[in-house]
């Protein structure tokens, strides 16, 4: 079954505006802040009214009430445009002659797949299709997260929000009602009095409250219930209750069905088998797994036998959820219920389908004469005697489909559930199986079962060292439930410790326990892996010492030295057991516990040699792939090391498959060489780094870069590289760079300029003395900058390195830039274009054609201008570069500015801020907001663009970008002086003039003109 969640795709994620609750924006799970309670009221009447026209008239009065005032009308406007910019689609919110609609897709918002869920769970309900209702009922009511319009004007809240409370309780109501017709009487009973607690006067939670008393026994309840109800209204109100009441009550004194939808319970007799074992206390979670088994149920009349297979790893929890479903339903199954264990994973003998027929034959009441001795016989027998029965049948823990497929019964509405922890695929073939997966519980249902278990309400101990125990149980039940065995009624301190333990030892061996080990984890997992092949035990075992979170295919079959073929079935045997994972994008991956008995067997039975020869295959691979996917990605670098070619290497023959791949192994390639270094493989280590670095800079990925950049550059330093020393210097300093650490990034490139001089290398040396000049340029020094990048350019040309000499030439013109020399920058930049375009280095091309817009928007040649920027977009569609795109949508705004094209302005200035905040990058979310600021003020709101320029000042506090401080105080000062505080305008101002000063920037003398026409001296 599928919802309505059809929200708007971006590249940051699905956006989904949500009031039903505290109003807000979220694009996938993060939240856009909608500050203020006017823009949170303007958006919730905007969405209560989606795809309508909501008048001038109400929006004005929705603000204000009857106190607008006079600029109201201007006002609205300007808080429009804030809601706007909060959307991820600039085209939602349409303006019309009458007032304004938010167009919105199915799915947009919480209301409508509110909306839309309830009405389907109606028809299902009608339709008597009680299992479905209640699961889409559920699927509404969870979209609540408090009461409804939170943090909007309280008169919207009074009115609309009161109205949104009705539907919700309609649908609370309407999913009782549906839990009901599943026969969940006992479940409901203390939830219907709370709610009862709370909504007194409803008498539809009254009826089914006392029809839930009734139909579980605690009839005379039911009855009292009445009587309360009747007293309550009668005495207190003055009213009497209604026919529908009333008739409930007579229907429990008459003792008919006062559920008529559901069946009632057959009354038990001597011979009615209700064999399943005790249900496991504490039972936590596993609401879906429940709800997937309740579509089991079998309808009234039905004859299709169904069957659910519940598989997943050992410890998983399978037969509890099994045992503890069927003990919840056993009312719908009146004449009982059969289970066997088939042993399929255990120290016992495996039990065969034979002998499980004439068990289960037993159970049906059949003497031991009457029990055929053939197989056939016995399943034929078998069938007969279930075939007008309503009964479930439970297989626990089945090896394979050839064990099972003689125990399932012919048409009967009896039903059949089987555990194992195998998928057992094969047995889809032949019937038709609903197949529930089980996967370790989440945090928040971990947590719970170990509140539960230590004999606490959550407030005894640290939340946090609960959460940890729950990690580092891997949320394995299991392993939970072992743990509070040890653990149960303990004191804080005996927690803490227990943890500590789990940190530093072998975490199977602490969660055993020692009066009877059979019962752990490892116990459990050393049963599936004596039943797999020796090749898939082999791939099990080396996995396990694979130094990354996942891994490929490919790189599985060259850690294990299998070819690919041999590698997927060993694979597939493994996902099919459950001790392997393999996601959507088919990474393979491992649970926590179950790679420590991988890394366990592996210690065990490989050799040293055989370990070492692995984790050489590996390093070698990725360190080779990476290379070759690194040669797409950025060509310009070229490394000073070579790297031999290696076999099964993925076929990547274009920048399209050498990103994706290079993307999809990041946190394994980030993984390898802190590995690699841990354990002296050096080279490997500083070489797989030396090749990504581009890559973690260009993704934005700067704290992998800077993490592994530091152990690289110790690897290399280790390894007697000073090269590779030098390089990684270089890199880390630009990471550190685009963090707004400018005076270490300069630091950086002297250390690597120093390290080449030593090793005369004047290939290294011309690089560093660029990386230099540009370095001086961001921190505020362009004719230092300019200085240092002309002896980088005469350094290329008599090395005759044109590709240096270009680049070199990129950097300059830049400086040039700073200082206003606008024809020397136009010439570097079209030689360096032009050459970029020739040679197919479209990153730097489009790098160049932002520079070209941004000095003819200089020159007020605005056209030309937004022509490059144009360009420079369509560049960077295939190169992905965020930090490019941003500069461009901030270049272009502030073009459209000076054209005074003010709202295309800010819908460019809005796309370079949301994709900075994106990508977390304080620098380039800094420079969009001076972009905003400025066109704030060019367009005459100067007070908010004076909040833009302070919230800059603020945040660069930690970036210290010299150029970017000077247009901001700058800023400030014209924003102050535009709101006539001319006197409160110098100060930011003379800080701008001293930073324009002493850079040498021609800007200070047009800032001391200003100053003196305001008259500040």
């Amino acid at each position: 079954m599928k919802t309505h969640r059809n929200s708007h795709s971006t590249s940051g994620g699905k956006v989904e505006i949500r009031i039903l609750g505290p109003v807000g924006i979220w694009r996938g799970e993060q939240a856009i802040a909608v500050v203020g309670p006017k823009q949170r009221t303007l958006l919730a009447l905007l969405v209560l009214r989606a795809n309508q026209v909501v008048s001038h008239d109400r929006l004005v009065s929705a603000l204000w009430g009857t106190k607008i005032p006079p600029t109201g009308r201007r006002l609205l406007h300007n808080h429009l445009w804030s809601v706007r910019r909060l959307l991820s689609d600039g085209e939602a919110l349409v303006g019309t002659p009458t007032g304004y609609t938010l167009r919105l897709p199915p799915g947009a918002s919480d209301l409508d797949v509110f909306t839309t869920e309830t009405a389907a769970a109606r028809r299902a309900l009608s339709g008597e299709n009680f299992v479905e209702a209640a699961e889409r009922f559920r699927t509404a009511l969870a979209l609540w997260r408090g009461p409804a319009l939170g943090g909007t004007d309280p008169e919207l809240q009074a009115t609309e929000g009161v109205a949104l409370t009705e539907l919700r309780t309609a649908a609370l109501i309407g999913r009782i009602e549906a839990d009901l017709a599943c026969g969940r009487h006992s479940e409901l009973v203390g939830e219907l009095r709370l709610l009862i607690a709370e909504h007194s006067l409803n008498e539809e939670l009254r009826g089914q409250l006392m029809r839930a008393l009734h139909r579980v026994g605690r009839t005379a309840e039911a009855l009292e219930e009445f009587q309360k109800a009747r007293r309550h209204f009668h005495e207190e109100l003055g009213l009497d209750l209604g026919r529908e009441l009333t008739e409930i009550h007579r229907t429990i004194l008459t003792r008919e069905d006062a559920t008529a939808s559901t069946p009632a319970p057959a009354v038990p007799d001597r011979r009615v088998p209700r064999q399943l074992p005790p249900a496991i206390t504490r039972f936590t979670g596993r609401s879906q797994a429940l709800r997937e088994l309740d579509g089991l149920l079998p309808a009234q009349g039905g004859t299709a036998m169904l069957v659910s297979a519940v598989s997943g790893a050992a410890g998983i929890g399978k037969t509890a959820l099994v045992t503890h479903w069927g003990h919840n339903v056993s009312d719908r199954f009146p004449d009982g219920q059969l289970y066997v264990d088939l042993h399929g994973y255990s120290s016992e003998r495996m039990i065969g389908a034979s002998q499980a027929l004439n068990r289960l034959l037993r159970g049906l009441g059949a003497d031991e004469e009457e029990i055929p001795h053939s197989l056939d016989e016995r399943a034929a027998l078998y069938r007969s005697l279930l075939a007008d029965r309503r009964m479930l049948v439970v297989l626990d823990n089945a090896a394979t489909a050839e064990q099972v497929r003689p125990l399932l019964p012919g048409a009967s509405p009896s039903r059949v559930v089987i555990t194992s922890r195998d998928a057992l695929r094969s047995l889809s073939v032949t019937h038709d199986i609903r197949c529930v997966m089980l996967d370790v519980l989440s945090t928040e249902e971990a947590v719970a079962l170990l509140n539960d278990l230590l004999g606490t309400d959550g407030t005894v101990h640290d939340a946090d060292v609960i959460t940890e125990l729950a990690h580092l149980c891997g949320r394995l039940p299991l392993a939970l439930r072992l743990a509070g065995a040890q653990l149960g009624g303990g004191s804080a301190s005996r927690v803490r410790d227990f943890v500590a333990r789990l940190r530093r030892e072998n975490r199977l061996t602490v969660l055993e326990l020692a009066e009877d080990p059979s019962v752990g984890v490892r116990s459990a997992l050393e049963l599936s892996y004596r039943a797999l092949p020796e090749p898939a035990r082999r791939m099990f075992r080396l996995i396990g010492i694979h130094p990354g979170p996942s891994l490929g295919t490919d790189a599985a079959a060259v850690l294990a030295d299998m070819s690919v073929e041999e590698a997927s079935d060993a694979i597939e045997t493994l996902v099919n057991a459950h001790l392997l994972q393999r996601n959507t994008e088919r990474r393979l991956s491992m649970h926590d516990l179950v790679r420590v008995y991988a890394e366990e067997r592996a210690a065990s039975d490989e050799t040293p040699e055989e370990h070492d020869a692995a984790l050489t295959r590996t390093l070698d691979w990725y360190r080779y792939t990476a290379s070759q996917a690194m040669k797409h990605v950025y060509p310009r670098d070229s490394p000073t090391f070579s790297v031999l070619p290696v076999e099964r290497t993925p076929d990547l023959p274009g920048l399209d498959e050498a990103r994706a791949w290079l993307e999809s192994e990041q946190p394994t390639l980030t993984a390898l060489i802190i590995h690699a270094a841990a354990v002296g493989r050096h080279v490997h280590a500083w070489q797989i780094f030396k090749r990504l670095s581009w890559f973690f800079y260009s993704r934005n990925c700067l704290d992998d870069l800077l993490l592994t950049g530091e152990i690289a550059l110790s690897s290399a330093r280790l390894a007697g590289a000073r090269d590779g020393e030098a390089g990684i210097i270089s890199d880390l300093g630009y990471a550190k760079m685009f963090l707004g650490r400018y005076a270490e990034h300069l630091a950086c490139q002297q250390e690597a300029l120093e390290i080449w001089r030593a090793l005369n290398n004047r290939d290294g040396e011309t690089e560093a003395l660029k990386h230099m000049s540009y370095a001086l340029q961001v921190t505020g020094q362009p004719l230092r900058a300019i200085e240092v990048g002309e002896q980088a350019l005469a350094l290329h040309r008599e090395l005759g390195n044109r590709v240096g000499e270009i680049s070199i030439m990129s950097h300059l013109a830049v400086s040039y830039f700073a200082l206003d020399r606008f024809d020397e920058n136009v010439k570097l930049l079209v030689e360096c274009r032009e050459y970029w375009r020739e040679v197919g280095r479209e990153y730097d091309e489009l790098y160049c054609l932002i520079q070209l817009g941004a000095t003819h928007t200089e020159l007020g040649k605005m056209d030309a201008a937004l022509e490059f920027f144009q360009q420079a977009l369509l560049l960077n569609r295939k190169q992905g570069s965020h930090h490019a795109e941003i500069d461009a949508h901030t270049c272009i705004a502030f073009a459209l500015c000076r054209q005074e094209r003010y709202e295309e302005a800010f819908d460019h200035h809005e796309k370079a801020l949301a994709l900075a905040r994106s990508i977390r990058s304080g620098p380039k979310e800094a420079e969009a907001l001076i972009g905003l600021a400025n066109t704030c003020l060019a367009s005459g709101d100067p007070q908010t663009a004076l909040l833009h320029y302070q919230g800059v000042l603020n945040a660069f506090g930690d970036v210290n970008d010299i150029y970017y401080q000077a247009l901001t105080h700058e800023g400030v000062g014209d924003a102050l002086h535009a709101l006539g505080r001319s006197e409160e305008a110098a100060k930011p101002w003379k800080a701008a003039f001293d930073i324009w000063e002493r850079m040498g920037a021609p800007k200070s003398a047009k800032l001391r003109e200003r100053m003196h026409e305001a008259g500040l001296n």
